[in-house]
């Protein structure tokens, strides 16, 4: 990756690590380092199946929608060589209930619904995507959310994809755990049956370190993070699945 990539990508994370300045806007900022076990994939081929993940997420929330940020520096060894890439996703949402002034919950169960937009870019990809985003009726610090697109990317135009996520809190005795990640599953025109569906999904279990010590809560968390990814089959390239757990430890700065 060069220079000039990783410094603009290090200046967005810079600027998104601000607080809402919107009255009555949300913010929140979290970097996570997590270590990878078993990547063999057609995404990257590691000599030990091991990679090096340095993630900056950003949330904010403003009067009539969201945005979500993050940035993925990964570092492996390819061939014996240390192979370093940078990816980043915004994703933006206008919520048109609020535009509206609708004061009670679409259908009893949907709180926020509107306009959803996806960027993603990396060293050697991109995709666009837009449609529509959806916040479901959850408990208290529960987040349940559904976004629907048409996609566009580098490999394959004129796909759609379904991508929903969660964050869910849980105590096991003295133990507060938190349970979050997402799903996203991309199809093409390009494959055959099975083979034209693609799946991510990234879950994460974790655990409030510093609360469980008696210390502030939703500072500092530790745990696993599961990285799934089924790719489909694309010219030559056959449909792959890949299971790879990591190790993290994500620090909520704000």
């Amino acid at each position: 990756m060069n220079c000039p990539l990783l410094r603009g990508l290090l200046a967005i994370a810079l600027v998104t690590v601000a607080p809402a300045a919107s009255a009555g806007g949300f913010s929140t900022t979290n970097v996570q380092l997590l270590q990878g076990f078993n990547y063999d994939d057609a995404l990257g081929r590691f000599d030990d199946g091991r990679q090096t993940t340095l993630t900056i997420n950003h949330f904010s929330t403003w009067e009539h929608g969201d945005s979500f940020f993050f940035t993925d520096l990964t570092r492996g060894r390819i061939d014996g060589e240390d192979e370093t890439n940078a990816y980043v996703e915004w994703h933006p949402r206008l919520f048109l209930n609020g535009l509206l002034d609708q004061k009670e919950p679409a259908f009893g169960v949907i709180r926020n619904w509107g306009l959803a937009g996806e960027v993603n870019q990396g060293s050697d990809f991109y995709a666009y995507l837009g449609g529509l985003g959806f916040d479901f009726v959850a408990p208290p610090g529960w987040v349940l959310g559904l976004n629907l697109f048409y996609r566009y990317d580098k490999f394959a135009d004129h796909q759609w994809q379904i991508s929903p996520y969660w964050t869910v809190p849980f105590s096991l005795g003295p133990v507060p755990f938190l349970f979050t990640g997402f799903v996203d599953v991309n199809g093409t025109k390009d494959g055959v049956g099975d083979d034209a569906v693609e799946i991510w999904a990234q879950p994460e279990l974790l655990v409030d370190v510093l609360a469980l010590a008696g210390g502030p809560k939703g500072k500092l968390h530790a745990g696993v993070e599961w990285w799934l990814h089924r790719a489909y089959a694309f010219g030559e390239t056959e449909a792959t699945t890949t299971s790879a757990p990591q190790i993290m430890a994500q620090w909520t700065i704000f």
